[in-house]
């Protein structure tokens, strides 16, 4: 097994943030949060260069050693959802992979001015959040909207929301807000964060309550990932199948360009050997799902502050080039292999050959993302809660 050849596809949720909003009758509001709503905190700062350290252990000094110490623009690219705490996240890590900045070489030698220390100024880059189907799931898409619609209508999901109406009536009249199963994850992300930061919560969100609340936030959340029953692989492909897709194409342009130096494009991808995303929780969750994995690795829920998956290209000598999948569950924690989980990969190893992991992949690919989200005139029949679709 070499890895002078090693090729890295890295996804990592952001760190720790403020609500992004909250409902009306909460006693507080974004004034008591430094940056505001949905920004990222400085304890969520503090867990991204604590990642960064991490991924530096891993690849540049203890174990591999097959990133340079020193940043070079040849061999990592960077690439974040255009939302704030995702890009000061990447910026956060960033500063932990490269902490050994040299003045005159990484950053400018100044000398009447302050400089912050071996700090090394990295690029990150970012496309429209509305058309990033990669890295946004919620991405401008009529076919998943049409989708979700059909799920509604499906007879698990009415039995699922007649089974919790009383409960929602609940929390609209201590919230006074009209919460129904589309947006009841924001009463839970409120709850939960300001209980984190030890702010004192309203009587009625007693312990039972916050359980059914994380509880059905979490159902909700299988729904929306086509994951739950109706089981919609198309769902799963429109969410998460374009992070993917390049995956997989990165994957095969490296191997590709291990052998043809001819090619233009060769040029970037011989030298390039870490490539990263800072997103959400949703984005690593909707890979997850690509992968048939979701439930065994997060055990329910959606991903932590700071959770990623690491996609490791290696050249074996027994089986060639093979995928190695681990899972960082988030702060304080390591990364565990999780190749075994992945569904259509064998469970006897922790190495998937490329080919292999190509081929179990293609259902959730979508061929152009772009066509693929039109709407469709169909209908679907439901019997024994599996799908079944016609077109007309």
């Amino acid at each position: 097994m070499r890895c002078a050849k090693c090729f890295v596809f890295h996804v990592w949720r952001h760190g720790d943030r403020a609500p992004v909003t909250t409902y009306p009758t909460d006693i507080y509001n974004e004034s008591i949060w430094r940056y505001g709503w949905g920004e990222l905190t400085e304890l969520g700062m503090k867990q991204q260069y604590a990642l960064g350290r991490l991924i530096r252990k891993r690849y540049i000094t203890d174990k591999f050693k097959f990133i340079s110490p020193q940043y070079d623009p040849k061999e990592i690219y960077i690439r974040s959802s255009d939302v704030n705490r995702a890009i000061t996240s990447a910026l956060s890590n960033l500063a932990a992979m490269y902490p050994l900045g040299r003045p005159g070489v990484e950053y400018p030698h100044v000398k009447n001015e302050s400089w912050p220390s071996n700090w090394t100024p990295i690029p990150v880059h970012t496309v429209d959040f509305e058309s990033d189907h990669a890295l946004n799931i919620f991405a401008k898409c009529e076919r998943a909207k049409q989708l979700e619609e059909i799920i509604k209508k499906s007879e698990h999901y009415q039995s699922f929301y007649k089974s919790n109406k009383d409960f929602l009536n609940f929390l609209s009249s201590k919230t006074t807000m009209a919460v129904d199963l589309d947006n009841v994850y924001l009463i839970n992300d409120v709850h939960i964060i300001e209980k984190k930061y030890n702010l004192s919560q309203p009587d009625w969100l007693t312990d039972e309550v916050s359980n059914r609340l994380n509880n059905l936030t979490r159902a909700v959340d299988e729904f929306k990932y086509g994951i739950s029953k109706p089981y919609m692989p198309e769902l799963i492909k429109l969410r998460g199948g374009s992070l993917l897709k390049l995956l997989i194409e990165n994957m095969k342009q490296k191997i590709q360009c291990e052998t043809d130096l001819n090619d233009e494009s060769c040029q970037w991808y011989k030298s390039l050997k870490f490539y990263a995303f800072s997103a959400h929780d949703t984005t690593v969750a909707a890979l997850l799902t690509t992968l048939g994995d979701e439930r065994s690795v997060l055990v329910g829920g959606l991903p932590d502050y700071t959770a990623s998956i690491s996609f490791e290209l290696w050249e074996k000598d027994d089986i060639g080039y093979a995928v190695k999948i681990l899972f960082h569950p988030g702060f304080h924690h390591n990364y565990r292999p999780i190749t075994r989980l992945t569904k259509g990969c064998s469970r006897n190893m922790d190495f998937c050959p490329f080919k292999q992991f190509e081929k179990r992949s293609r259902p959730f690919i979508p061929k152009d993302i772009v066509k693929d989200c039109q709407r469709k005139k169909e209908f679907l029949s439901f019997r024994f809660q599996n799908w079944r679709k016609t077109s007309l």
